[in-house]
């Protein structure tokens, strides 16, 4: 399936049409007695999990063009689009033949593999300290002295000890690619927090439609310490704008992996990516090995299932896979886990940026909350990214152990999620 933003979906049964028949009447009853219906992702109604009609295909090094073209005209494709990074050609197929296709390109001995174009989605759920003004009574995620939320107390501990981090470092310029739906480009706690950026799903703008870009970018590096608003985990931190799912919060996973390369090639210290699907992409994993292999950090969200489903690219071994848990150091009942998943962060109800004009998640204008692994995610790599402005980063192999090493090993650790809830004190203490 898609790559879905993680957060919750309820159906309200508010009233049933008028129904004749004794049977139809007896289950309306029935249903009438539930208060409400709770929906998970899966029951949604589905999206298709693949872009129609377009494959990815790479062939190998030693294929001469002459061999691509006729292999590709003989099976009426058409190449729309190419990830030059990893040499993948993003090809348009009959869509009632992609299939076939697919597997008549895979036995080929030129071809090094062929796979569908898959689609992925967002992965939330729209639910001496800084002066920002919602920093000390609702950002409980940096810095927690026991918030009511949501009605309930938080547990102090329960936080990542921001403020003790930012006493060694705020960041020092340390770029942070977010890959997500596009940042709002006016909004006064991120518009010049953006060093460079990119549309990859032909949208034609780079500005936040959907408002799941926005709120992730100010998790990540809000201007803090402006008297409005919220503060950033890393507070000097720059950011990537890497627009890779479009003003419905889905993309291809050929915008992504485009996007991975294009941020690893324009200096980025730091991935982030609140999205994830269900498909295992060859295309998807080389774009994050490229990525590493340039020394970059990638950090991807584990997945709102509440299950052990793997999620990609968070399932990735290069690749820094992050469940969430709550204001009480718990997992967050929707958070994905298992084995494969590395570390926890906060990641329900938090308090970040959203657009200042109309989009589609439909929060309040500006700011809001958030819950989901999408919002735990840009908070690891916030901590990435402070980790990096200091002696211990001297290379992403360094810098992904600092952060999992000093993980605070709440409950759930080793059977949620490997190394620990993280803790941006311990990760950037002398």
């Amino acid at each position: 399936m898609g790559l879905l933003l993680f957060g919750h979906f309820y159906v309200s049964l508010n009233k049933l049409m008028k129904i004749k028949t004794l049977a139809l009447s007896l289950l309306a009853a029935l249903l009438l007695s539930l208060p409400f219906l709770v929906v998970p992702v899966s029951a949604q109604p589905s999206q298709p999990n693949r872009v129609p009609g377009q494959i990815l295909v790479k062939f190998k090094d030693s294929a001469p063009q002459a061999f691509v073209n006729t292999e590709l005209k003989r099976q009426n494709g058409k190449v729309v689009d190419q990830i030059s990074r990893i040499g993948t050609l993003v090809v348009e197929v009959p869509d009632q033949a992609l299939d076939r296709v697919i597997e008549a390109l895979s036995r080929n001995p030129n071809v090094e593999y062929a796979e569908e174009n898959s689609i992925a989605t967002a992965l939330d759920f729209p639910v001496d300290a800084p002066n920002d003004t919602s920093y000390a009574l609702l950002q409980w995620g940096l810095e927690n002295t026991g918030q009511v939320i949501g009605g309930q107390m938080g547990t102090p501990d329960a936080d990542i000890d921001a403020q003790g981090a930012w006493n060694v470092t705020t960041g020092n310029l340390v770029k942070v690619a977010v890959l997500d739906t596009g940042v709002d480009q006016a909004h006064p706690d991120l518009s010049s927090k953006i060093d460079s950026q990119k549309d990859f799903t032909g949208s034609g703008s780079v500005d936040d439609f959907y408002g799941h870009g926005t709120h992730v970018g100010g998790i990540v590096a809000a201007v803090t310490n402006n008297a409005i608003g919220v503060a950033g985990t890393c507070p000097e931190c720059r950011l990537l704008n890497g627009k890779v799912l479009n003003d419905s919060g889905s993309g291809a996973y050929s915008w992504i992996a485009s996007g991975i390369t294009w941020a690893a090639d324009n200096n980025a210290k730091v991935i982030n990516m609140s999205l994830g699907g269900s498909v295992k992409s060859i295309t998807l994993e080389r774009a994050v090995n490229y990525a590493w292999n340039k020394g970059v950090v990638v950090v991807a969200a584990a997945g709102n299932s509440g299950n052990r489903s793997k999620t990609y690219p968070g399932a990735y071994t290069n690749v820094i896979a992050v469940a969430a848990t709550d204001n009480k150091d718990q997992k967050a009942s929707f958070s994905s886990y298992g084995n494969w998943v590395d570390v926890a962060a906060p990641g329900v109800n938090i308090f970040s940026t959203f657009p200042t004009h109309a989009y589609k998640i439909n929060k309040s204008l500006g700011y809001d909350f958030g819950s989901g692994t999408s919002m735990a995610t840009p908070m690891a790599s916030g901590v990435v990214a402070l980790i990096w402005s200091t002696p211990y980063g001297t290379s992403n192999l360094a810098v992904r152990s600092r952060l999992e090493s000093t993980a605070d090993k709440i409950s759930g650790t080793g059977k949620y999620w490997v190394a620990g809830r993280i803790n941006a004190g311990g990760a950037v203490a002398p």
